[in-house]
């Protein structure tokens, strides 16, 4: 299986890559993600199905860059406000 996925074994078929287990992938899909990456652009999938990413922003479902997003910062202050209160909660039951 080591020379299986060699380059030479990916075909191009019209707008299309074949990859050597036969999958098809869409030249504009792999366009469309890569520009997603540059742009900072990510639709979650999954549990998180509904939420995006947006630059730097992370946005819920229906909202728009503009009225609701959550940036870093509060993500970091909540992520360190539960950990300095489940260190609290440790501390009360010794």
């Amino acid at each position: 299986m080591r020379g299986f996925w060699d380059e030479r074994n990916w075909r191009l078929d019209g707008r299309h890559i074949v990859m050597p287990n036969g999958w098809r992938i869409a030249l504009y899909d792999i366009r469309q993600w890569r520009a997603d990456m540059v742009e900072g652009h990510a639709d979650l999938p999954g549990r998180w199905a509904g939420w995006r990413i947006r630059q730097n922003f992370l946005l819920p479902p229906g909202a728009t860059i503009r009225t609701v997003r959550i940036t870093p910062q509060r993500i970091q202050a909540s992520l360190q406000w539960t950990a300095a209160d489940t260190d609290r909660r440790q501390l009360a039951l010794f």
